[in-house]
């Protein structure tokens, strides 16, 4: 074995496999940096390792085989022992790998202090524009398990709070609530949210005494990142969250011009405590109960702003245009900084379409994380035709609420009217398992009848019906054969829906305006379908019908809705061409001469 080493070195076969390796290894290096720059296929540089792997044992089969000679390369059996000079030729190797090191140990250099300061503030930059978080329901620790109203409250106030920060992205309402009373891995909780940090807490509160302990947390490990414990009367109570805050901005080194303020909303405590009741109420859908509280918030305190707001808000979600604008102005003649007050006002005082997206487009661009801002705007601006950016505005939406059932359903619809069905699918899917909603099969079966999937479409509403113990189920076939007819479908849809309808049990879950008029829509019976847009009051002063009918249409303008001579005037009468002749065409339409033309 030692003759065989020995004979190894004097054939510079050691010599040559360092240096084979070394220069292998330099070579590497140059080609990772040069094919990233050029942004070369990965198979680019996994085929120069493999040919060098492959390079090493034919190096090293050459160096045993063959030796240099003056004359040149020859077989190491043909060359006279007292003749060889392979003395000299390692010593030339050792050069070349000395040389080689050289060269090496300047690339790790080059590499460790100029080019890595340009990774670390890339990195740097990433972390900044990265920085986000989700603020959890903090636990109700006090006596009466009726306060978790306001442990809730708190978390939606800190919440509210951090959203207002540049370049935090902070999780919405909805998501962040949905992991309330589970004992969740706090690193899957991040992961599923997409965010690096959480913030947990508990609330005790006793009489006018409170005591809020908060931590943040690493959601990459779970470690904690910083916590405090704050006694404070319920005067206080704004002040701890703006110490809060500022201790976030201040733990996750973000460097912003201005730490925003909760300030002092009210000075009655007992008010605030019923506005947090009513926000509560707002986000479970008890609305009712809701106005009722908001009203005795605002018996206490005349000049309470957000609980005007929040009125405000209540009033407009359903479609209460006076009362809206009345709330509006009183929050805004207290507090005329509040975003969500200003959109309201804009929208009910002038009632039009336009008047709606303008004021939601400003209010955006102010909160531009705000949920509650960022669904009205994709919704006014996909019915307005600009698919584009309903579709851009609905992925923003589900980024800053991602286990939103309304978010992704939102961004199903924008999706599919920009064309990328199995990509509406997936998202309807992802709504459907965050809700378990029992009307799934429903929305399913519309979309594969758009598809002209019907047995898939049929299988899904008879599904749905029977969810919700319908006698009959029969009808579902019946109706979607028969309406497939181009020559017969329309009278016979026109006859046996309203029998249908008839035949529902009181309180039916079936809505008629949003469900079986549609299918006159996805049948092809376009005429059947402006006829009842247009006998459904479309105005551009005031939400009817028309606008859900004329939603429903964009979403499914692929079927022709938009290509269809009445269309246009729709679009007239309802005040989208005024949106147009401000923003700019639709993405399906142009003005030509003069004249809007759409496809």
């Amino acid at each position: 074995m030692t003759s065989f080493w020995v004979e190894l070195k004097r054939r510079n076969v050691v010599r040559v496999a360092i240096a084979y390796a070394i220069v292998s290894w330099l070579l590497l290096q140059v080609a990772d940096v040069v094919l990233d720059n050029i942004e070369a296929p990965a198979w680019v540089f996994q085929a120069i390792l493999l040919l060098l792997v492959i390079g090493f044992p034919v190096a090293i089969i050459f160096a045993w085989a063959f030796e240099l000679t003056p004359e040149g390369l020859k077989k190491e059996k043909d060359v006279d022992r007292s003749e060889s000079i392979t003395n000299i030729t390692g010593r030339k190797l050792d050069f070349v790998i000395i040389g080689v090191l050289v060269v090496a140990v300047g690339f790790l250099l080059l590499d460790k202090i100029y080019l890595s300061e340009g990774d670390t503030a890339a990195d740097e930059v990433i972390a900044t524009e990265r920085q986000s978080i989700a603020v959890l329901p903090f636990v109700n620790m006090s006596p009466d398990p009726d306060q978790e109203y306001f442990s809730d409250g708190l978390s939606e106030e800190i919440l509210n709070l951090l959203a207002k920060i540049p370049d935090l992205k902070v999780i919405g309402r909805t998501s962040s609530f949905a992991f309330k009373g589970k004992n969740q891995d706090l690193r899957i909780i991040g992961q599923t949210l997409g965010v690096r940090t959480l913030l947990e807490g508990s609330v005790r509160k006793s009489g006018n005494e409170v005591r809020v302990t908060v931590q943040l947390i690493d959601a990459s490990d779970g470690t904690h990142i910083w916590s405090e414990t704050y006694n404070r009367t319920l005067n206080d109570i704004f002040a701890v969250q703006d110490d809060v805050a500022a201790a976030i901005i201040d733990a996750l080194q973000m460097h912003i011009s201005a730490i925003p303020t909760r300030g002092r909303p009210t000075d009655n405590t007992e008010a605030y405590a019923l506005f947090l009741k009513a926000r509560a109420f707002v986000s479970d859908g008890r609305f009712d109960e809701s106005e009722e509280t908001l009203l005795s918030a605002i018996e206490l305190d005349p000049k309470f702003a957000e609980a005007h707001e929040l009125l405000a808000y209540k009033h407009w979600i359903h479609s209460e245009q006076q009362r809206a604008y009345e709330a509006a102005a009183k929050a805004l003649a207290i507090d005329p900084n509040l975003v969500l007050a200003q959109a309201v006002y804009q929208q009910a005082k002038i009632g039009t379409h336009l008047a709606g997206v303008e004021a939601f487009e400003r209010a955006v661009r102010e909160q531009p994380g705000n949920p509650a801002l960022i669904q009205p705007l994709s919704w006014n601006l996909m019915q307005a035709g600009y698919l584009r950016e309903a579709l851009s505005l609905s992925e923003q939406l589900v980024d800053v609420d991602p286990l939103s059932v309304f978010a992704n359903g939102m961004l199903s619809g924008a999706l599919y009217a920009a064309g990328h069905t199995g990509e509406s699918i997936a998202a309807l899917e992802r709504a459907v398992h965050l809700s378990g909603a029992p009307g799934a099969p429903w929305s399913y079966g519309n979309l594969h009848l758009q598809e002209k999937q019907d047995e898939k479409a049929i299988a899904h509403f008879e599904d749905y019906l029977r969810r919700f113990d319908y006698p009959d189920t029969s009808w579902v076939r019946e109706l979607i054969t028969a309406g497939r007819d181009p020559a017969t479908g329309q009278a016979y849809l026109d006859r046996r829906i309203p029998e249908v309808i008839a035949s529902m049990p009181e309180g039916s879950n079936l809505d008629p305006i949003d469900e079986l008029d549609q299918w006159y829509l996805i049948f092809g019976f376009l005429d059947r379908y402006f006829e009842l847009i247009l006998g459904s009051d479309p105005n551009d002063s005031r939400w009817t019908d028309a606008d859900f009918y004329l939603f429903d249409g964009i979403l499914n303008r692929r079927l022709g809705f938009t290509a269809h001579p009445k269309f246009l005037e729709v679009a007239e009468v309802m005040g989208i061409i005024n949106i147009w002749e401000q923003r700019g065409p639709p993405d399906f339409c142009d003005k030509v001469g003069g004249q809007w033309t759409c496809k």
